[in-house]
């Protein structure tokens, strides 16, 4: 497992991608257009919106609060096209309760909420994955084909160096 990646057994364990099987890949083994969309420091949301041309509509599978951690399941689409799969460990304590209550809304991306107020954040990819000949259900994203699906594990934090998310993205095919 790569360095600083011990906490992402918590996000593994969300209902979709239980029992999904993945590896570890180096920056130098992702094709594009996954390089560009995965390998950089800025959020996906905004990366993706640029990259398909239109605004990130949010959808939660799934969602639980345990204390001040907020975990949840989601798809992003833009247009009605699936974009990303994403399990998020969002950590309220170090949002503003005006933010904080916009993510509970549950109506917005969280890159999305980031860019609109302001808040100054710094993010970090911890690594890549992929999944070969990987099935998701046809609610997450279409058949792969028996190709590849790719991803990255990425902590989002504040100037203060506390963690404000820890996200996996998961992006679907593009047919090129």
């Amino acid at each position: 497992m790569l360095e600083g990646t011990s906490q992402i057994e918590d996000l593994l364990c969300c209902e979709r991608l239980r029992d999904v099987p993945f590896r570890w890949i180096a920056v130098e083994e992702i094709p594009q257009p996954y390089l560009q969309l995965l390998c950089h420091h800025k959020d996906m949301t905004s990366t993706l919106a640029s990259f398909h041309g239109g605004e990130v509509d949010l959808r939660v599978f799934h969602s639980r609060k345990e204390g001040d951690r907020y975990l949840r399941e989601v798809l992003l689409s833009v247009d009605g096209k699936p974009v990303e799969y994403g399990a998020i460990v969002i950590y309220l304590e170090n949002f503003p309760t005006s933010l904080q209550e916009r993510i509970l809304g549950e109506n917005e991306p969280l890159g999305h909420i980031l860019n609109t107020s302001g808040l100054s954040y710094i993010s970090s990819p911890r690594g890549w994955l992929e999944y070969p000949d990987a099935e998701f259900t046809a609610d997450i994203f279409p058949s792969t084909g028996g190709g590849s699906l790719y991803g990255r594990y990425n902590a989002l934090s504040n100037s203060d160096g506390r963690f404000l998310a820890r996200i996996l993205e998961i992006l679907p095919r593009e047919h090129q």
